[in-house]
């Protein structure tokens, strides 16, 4: 624990120094002529856009303190991020905990710790967590029955929620799998998801291809409307049970010539056809970069204004302009530093494009902010359990190759671990 405080103050302190002493974003944009309007205006920009940036960190053969790239922890205070999606490659559940409270230190608001995989050391096994178990039974836990799938979302969220989470990247609830029992099973997932304090994400609107992978491609699926709305009915029947949701990198051409992430008219027919009206979350922005047919990703209203720009701060901005709150970039630190300053350049230009940027970028960090401070107990809650508990937990979980539709938990195990449980539920 006095390592730990220890951290948290180095960490706490690094945000300080960065905040108050490293020359900001604006003052070096100033003094090379990129800004348009008032320099105090170009602050008050600054200090928000982070907000609408959450930020793949790499996790993945770091030996320091923390499992992460170091180049990320200044920049998660220096930009104020809003949230962060950690790929640890630590089994190291004490680690991990670790890494997850010192970032979690460096923001005035409170940081949202996503969740896509985590991997623990179990007692026979390495399991992995996160979008899979979170969101997985559609695909993967189809088979489940309804008794055991509850069992396996509420040993997934105290897994995550002891490793300091706050957000999980699902259930994902998109019908392509047309699968009837979604929306009752999704709440099942979520409310378990809600006892142990972390907040869903309902994802990925509209709907996935069935036979298409849109991290490598989006094609053009060519359904019409009334039938593009029966697929993401889901979203309508659920859009009360989460305060965040997801698109993704659908393309239809008989809705809009734009990928739904780059448009206003997939955005709007989200909010007018399903009433959700939370913060909005695009899916990954360098998924975009795999694919082979770049014709779905030209256009966009940046036009000469983005000539030099770096691509993902044009794809970001296309998102944003799109209606999206926030926005994921994947990439190194010195990548997602690029993406930032082409984003505050094209919100400091006197243009039309700078000034409808400058407003969205107003009206989504209110929405987050105000959303945060609501938030704020749940997304700070920060308990301790023995890595034992966790590794016990895991080792419960249906091996790789069960035969899901006779899996049962081992009930006795369950009971032993039952006091471990309830004692982190959020009352």
């Amino acid at each position: 624990m006095a390592k730990l405080m220890t951290l948290m103050v180095m960490w706490t302190g690094v945000a300080a120094a960065l905040c108050h002493g490293e020359t900001s974003f604006t003052d070096a944009l100033a003094a090379r002529g990129k800004i348009g309007i008032p320099v105090e205006q170009a602050r008050q920009l600054e200090s928000k856009l982070g907000q609408l940036l959450i930020v793949n960190v790499d996790g993945f053969g770091y030996s320091g303190p923390l499992a992460l790239e170091p180049g990320f922890t200044s920049l998660v205070a220096r930009l104020q991020l809003g949230g962060v999606i950690p790929h640890y490659g630590s089994t190291s559940y004490e680690k991990i905990r670790r890494t997850n409270r010192a970032l979690s230190a460096l923001t005035e608001l409170p940081l949202l710790l996503c969740c896509d995989t985590v991997k623990l050391k179990g007692a026979s096994r390495v399991a992995a967590f996160g979008d899979g178990y979170v969101g997985g039974f559609l695909g993967k836990f189809r088979q489940l029955p309804d008794p055991e799938l509850q069992t396996l979302a509420r040993l997934n969220a105290f897994a995550l929620a002891a490793i300091g989470v706050n957000v999980a990247l699902g259930p994902t609830v998109d019908t392509s799998t047309d699968d009837t029992r979604t929306p009752g099973r999704a709440r099942l997932v979520i409310a378990q998801l809600r006892s142990f304090g972390l907040e869903p994400v309902l994802k990925h609107f509209p709907y996935l291809p069935a036979r298409a992978n849109l991290h490598r491609e989006s094609p053009d699926t060519l359904v019409p409307l009334p039938e593009a709305e029966k697929r993401f009915a889901v979203f309508r029947e659920l859009a009360g049970e989460a305060d965040i949701l997801m698109t993704t990198h659908l393309y239809d051409s008989l809705v809009d010539r734009s990928l739904v992430t780059f448009s206003p008219v997939w955005n709007r027919l989200l909010r007018e056809r399903t009433r959700f009206d939370g913060l909005l979350m695009s899916d990954g922005l360098l998924m975009l970069k795999n694919y082979a047919d770049r014709s779905v990703l030209t256009g966009g209203p940046a036009g000469a204004e983005a000539a030099g720009m770096d691509q993902t701060a044009v794809w970001a901005l296309r998102a944003i302009l799109a209606g999206h709150d926030m926005v994921i970039l994947e990439g190194s630190a010195a990548q997602t530093g690029r993406a930032f300053e082409g984003l505050l350049i094209l919100a400091c230009r006197n243009t039309a494009l700078g000034i409808a940027l400058r407003a969205r970028i107003d009206e989504a960090w209110r929405k987050i902010a105000g959303w945060k401070k609501r938030r704020e107990s749940a997304l700070r809650r920060s308990w301790d359990t023995p890595a034992s508990a966790i590794q016990a937990m895991i080792g419960l979980l249906p091996a790789e190759g069960a035969a899901l539709e006779k899996f049962r938990f081992d009930a006795p195990a369950l009971t032993r671990l039952e006091p471990a449980l309830q004692a982190a539920e959020v009352r």
